[in-house]
């Protein structure tokens, strides 16, 4: 500790006194008779000094946190082991072995006080995701975010930017170097610096106009001179680009004002209760004061609004009961610290920079940890988060236009009009069509003409109008989506929902006890919160919710057979389609894999325990899988000669089908474990993982009025990860469903009670969002959908159902399913629904719970899909991974939640 001490202490003179600091370098070389000639990594000019010591200077701000330099992050430090052993990866097992903390100090001998509510690090992390945002839509779009920063005159609070940049921060992350932290983070960021004296309101404005609909974000900075009408100026600020959140309390911009925000961020990382307690606000500026309170009041504290002009008891006595004190005044020793209620937190957001001590201070005078259980301290509190809000809400904003603006169809009078190109005329044929069928299907068609341009290619024209309307409506924008949609230009890279999993990560036996495996849970907000024990945390968190399983059974669906030439392989069933397990074996011919490269059409295989007989009808091809997983097979159909039912035969002759990539034997303990405990229905091969954690305590909380059930027989193909560029020309496998019509009934009963839906597992997931578009199909009276037995539904055809009639309801199109039905009955088919991110919109499910996926499968698309633009599903699982959650099937859970809905329990 007292190296340290001295260390920092060294560099905090460094940074504040610069020039001293270069003398004492140049004293220590002397001392240590280090000459300028023999030191070829120095060169001998105060130009290059000064050079080197702002870059480490910056870099040793970066480690400040609390109250003190140097402090060292589990998560960089993580990030930095990995880095440093990357060479090792491709060497063999060596980096897998090794502990990412190896090294770290965990004594917390160089820690902020645990009663510090510090903001540096949280800062750096949400910079990060801007960061990856603006690259992200950098690649997308081929720009970058952009960001106009207007200011009239000099702001009195920058009087000392250039002083608190070299003491507190870096050019790269500060508030007053807005073009420098955007060029560093991937943000165009164009500042425009007007007189005070000679702009007026009519000026500023003509300079709002006119860069207004070429940046994705526009800042005015506050306050503005007394002569510009600050209303009209404000107002001129578009919602779609209004990134300091000026309208956000009066018009409900979806961009917060960031100081505010940036205080709830820290609030909500070091949970700080506010819910049900009193939190007094200190100050009502439009830009502060006002909008925190009001987010404090949405996360549900009773708040109170202080301010300096109350008489000095009654604001006295207000500080003393607060709960949670926020300051926000801008005016140093506005509050005493004896005031403060004996265990408040305390949230500084007002600061001055103080020229008698150089130094920023807050609005509060004394030593508020003496009274404070926790705080935040100034500097290193909020203040390194407003500039990370900011530019999360550029990157936000961006994407969000571009989401408004990706179509470039052009509008007429009442019609709309695009030119699609392609190389060939054949292409374009095969587009016409594809876009004819849709047209059936969305009824609304579209006007093409064709114009064959030889060399360079073909144009195919399209115009799509209401005629009934005169002008342009709904269904036309609709459909222009869904054909965007379809269009082969706008890939869906898998590479873009990739990770890299690491074999340790791998969990290779499920949790024991059942229900002690991790539970990660990303919010309705994009939050992230970590559990240690999903059977003690989840009964809470699904309070008040109406929760829906999948009760398929897995069968012991793998056998060894001896195939001709006598050897032993392995003969996978992979898929029961709809046939009834409990049905003889011998009627029935199975989707099978033969671990093989050469098997033929009658060809003959012996089972044998039981002698049975096992006959190939048929060979469909190669089944692809990876060398670890065992190779290449023979994707067949097989019938099984045997008397007895398909259930109890393979029970008596087969194993359980674990994932091959586990690359071990099943072992007995895998024939309850690799099953939920509510399974009921056998016809599965591959566990609906994501109930695994689910034990009889739980669902006994749950409570049986809270919970449905439905059956989704899952398919070898869960497994089958995507090979193609672009994933939408991934052969999605189609999955039989069997759906008890109470059941269903119940979950629409839920939802017309508003109940929160949860749905545990992608299966559930697909089918639930698939049955809502099989109701769209029976309500338009299409093809397939008058059999409630046989329903089907095709990978992408719910683009064009989505066109037909937007406002079709969840309730209303499962209603559509089971009107006229007993509850006793069953509706059935297949669905082979991709729900991919960028475009696919959820219908029915508001929250699921899930494993941790592989990397390059639609299951990843899936849950990117899920959580949207706000969260990354590959940090999400890089960060666990580190944390040391375990993947895959028999690995760890997580529950995420549809951006902006809430949990029934956050509510409260």
């Amino acid at each position: 500790r007292a190296f340290l001490d001295a260390t920092f202490e060294g560099w905090q003179r460094a940074i504040r006194r610069p020039d001293r600091a270069i003398e004492a370098v140049s004293e220590a070389q002397k001392m240590l008779h280090l000459d300028d000639e023999s030191n070829d990594h120095w060169h001998p000019s105060l130009e290059f000094q000064r050079e080197m010591l702002d870059l480490t200077n910056n870099h040793v701000k970066e480690t400040f946190s609390g109250d003190r330099l140097g402090v060292l992050h589990p998560q960089r430090w993580a990030e930095a082991t990995e880095w440093l052993l990357s060479d090792q990866k491709e060497d063999g097992a060596a980096s897998t072995i090794i502990d990412p903390m190896l090294g770290l100090d965990k004594t917390d001998l160089w820690q902020p006080p645990s009663n510090l509510l510090h903001g540096n690090e949280l800062g750096r992390s949400l910079l990060q995701d801007a960061k990856v945002s603006a690259m992200k839509f950098a690649k997308a779009h081929g720009r970058k975010p952009s960001l106009a920063v207007i200011t009239v005159g000099e702001l009195k609070r920058y009087g000392h930017s250039a002083r608190r940049i070299q003491l507190y921060s870096n050019p790269s992350n500060s508030w007053f170097t807005k073009t420098e932290t955007g060029t560093a983070n991937g943000f165009d960021v164009t500042e425009v610096n007007l007189d005070e004296t000679s702009t007026t309101t009519d000026a500023l404005l003509s300079e709002i106009y006119k860069i207004r609909d070429t940046v994705d974000g526009i800042q005015v900075m506050w306050p503005l001179p007394p002569s510009v009408d600050a209303a009209r100026v404000f107002n001129a600020v578009p919602l779609a680009k209004d990134v300091d959140g000026i309208h956000h309390t009066s018009w409900g911009s979806a961009y917060p004002p960031v100081t505010p925000a940036g205080a709830m961020e820290l609030i909500e990382e070091h949970d700080v209760e506010v819910k049900g307690r009193h939190a007094v606000v200190v100050g009502r500026s439009p830009i502060v004061g006002a909008p925190v309170a009001n987010m404090l009041r949405e996360a549900g504290a009773m708040v109170t609004v202080a301010h300096t002009d109350v008489d000095r008891e009654t604001f006295r006595n207000l500080v003393g009961r607060a709960d949670v004190l926020v300051t926000c005044a801008g005016d140093p020793g506005a509050v005493r610290a004896s005031w403060l209620k004996e265990g408040a937190e305390v949230i500084n957001i007002g600061t001055t920079f103080d020229e008698a001590t150089d130094s920023l201070i807050s609005d509060i005078e004394g030593d508020v940890g003496g009274r404070a259980a926790r705080y935040s301290p100034v500097p290193g509190g909020v203040g390194p988060l407003s500039t990370p809000m900011l530019f999360q809400n550029v990157a936000k904003a961006a994407w969000d236009q571009m989401e408004e603006d990706s179509s470039t169809w052009k509008k007429a009078p009442a019609a709309l009009r695009k030119s699609f190109h392609f190389d060939t005329y054949t292409e374009a044929l095969r587009f016409m069509q594809k876009v004819d069928e849709m047209s059936t299907v969305m009824d609304h068609h579209a006007n093409m003409s064709i114009v064959h341009k030889c060399v360079k290619g073909v144009d195919l024209e399209l115009e799509l109008f209401s005629f009934e309307a005169k002008e342009l409506t709904e269904k036309d924008h609709a459909a222009a989506n869904a054909i965007d949609l379809v269009h082969s230009g706008n890939p869906i890279k898998i590479s873009d929902f990739s990770y890299d999993l690491r074999q340790d990560s791998i969990a290779l036996f499920p949790a024991e006890p059942r229900g002690s495996s991790k539970l990660l849970r990303v919010d309705s907000r994009g939050k992230v919160h970590y559990f240690d024990h999903f059977g003690n945390s989840i009964p809470s968190i699904l309070s008040g919710c109406h929760v829906v399983f999948n009760n398929s059974r897995v069968l012991d669906a793998r056998l060894s057979v001896e195939v001709g030439n006598g050897d032993m392989v392995e003969l996978m069933l992979l898929d029961l389609g709809n046939i009834d397990p409990s049905l003889p074996s011998r009627d029935h011919t199975i989707q099978a894999m033969i671990r093989s490269d050469s098997v033929s059409k009658g060809d003959m295989c012996v089972e044998p325990v039981s002698g049975t007989m096992v006959e190939v009808v048929d060979v469909r091809g190669i089944w692809e899988e990876e060398e670890e997983s065992g190779g290449n097979g023979c994707d067949c159909l097989v019938r099984i000669h045997s008397q007895e039912d398909i259930g109890t035969f393979l029970s008596s002759n087969g194993s359980v089908p674990i994932p091959p990539y586990l690359h071990r034997e099943a072992v007995p303990s895998d024939k309850e474990r690799y099953n939920n405990v509510y399974a009921k229905d056998g016809g599965s091969v591959a566990a609906p993982t994501a109930g695994l954690h689910f034990t009889d305590d739980v669902m006994s909380d749950l409570g049986e009025n809270n919970t449905s059930s439905l059956t989704l027989h899952v398919g070898a193909g869960t497994f089958m990860p995507v090979l193609s560029v672009d994933a939408r020309d991934h052969k999605m496998h189609a999955e039989h469903f069997f759906v008890n019509v109470g059941e269903l009934r119940s979950i629409v009963e839920a939802m017309e009670q508003g109940k929160s839906l949860v749905v545990v597992g992608t299966t559930s997931t697909r089918t639930l969002e698939s049955l809502f578009w099989l109701g769209v199909k029976r309500l338009r009276g299409l093809p397939n959908s008058s059999n409630v037995k046989e329903l089907e539904l095709g990978q992408f055809e719910w683009i064009p159902l989505s066109v037909a009639d937007p406002s079709i309801t969840p309730v209303s199109a499962l209603n559509a399913l089971i009107d006229d039905l007993s509850d006793d009955e069953i509706i059935s088919g297949q669905t082979s629904l991709m729900i991919t991110p960028n475009s696919y919109k959820f219908k029915v499910i508001e929250h699921i719970i899930t494993n941790f996926h592989a990397p390059d499968s639609t299951l990843m698309l899936l849950v990117s899909a899920f959580l949207g633009k706000q969260s990354s599903v590959t940090k999400i699982y890089e960060d666990a991974q580190r944390r040391g959650y375990r993947f895959l099937s028999y690995g760890d859970a997580c529950l995420f939640s549809r951006p902006g809905i809430e949990l029934p329990a956050e509510k409260r």
